[in-house]
């Protein structure tokens, strides 16, 4: 999940399965969840192509390699780890299992952000954590 500090609206990344396999093409889903879990809308393709999107960087059939059109400097790696798909980041030294990401919008008329924060449990410890990205 994908959160901003604009509005409710957020964009969900789902693991994209074909036979039980991921898909090498598409491993995530993305869509927009808009009015408090409401309505369900596609990304538009300027969301996709600019900001929400998912750019491949590899895949094979249980592991993909990605990143957020917006944001390349953070890959994603999509994996099974304990009978369940998740996305693992690497963040100062830790691994981390994604929940969700917020970005706090700067406030002014262009669309660019102050910072990302990244919210997960270390692969290593399980402790809860949240590191800070400041593009």
């Amino acid at each position: 999940m994908f959160e901003r500090s604009t509005n409710a609206n957020y964009v969900c990344y789902d693991i994209n399965l074909q036979d039980g396999k991921l898909s090498q093409k598409e491993p995530l889903k993305t869509y927009w969840v808009l009015g408090g879990g409401t309505r369900i809308e596609s990304l538009t393709f300027l969301d996709r192509k600019m900001a929400f999107g998912v750019k491949v960087i590899s895949a094979k059939e249980d592991e993909a390699v990605v990143h957020l059109t917006a944001y390349k400097h953070l890959p994603i790696r999509i994996c099974k780890q304990k009978d369940k798909w998740v996305g693992i980041v690497k963040l100062n030294g830790h691994e981390i299992v994604l929940e969700k990401m917020f970005v706090q919008m700067k406030p002014t008329i262009s669309v660019s952000c102050e910072y990302i924060d990244i919210y997960g449990n270390d692969t290593t410890t399980g402790e809860k954590r949240r590191e800070r990205i400041t593009p």
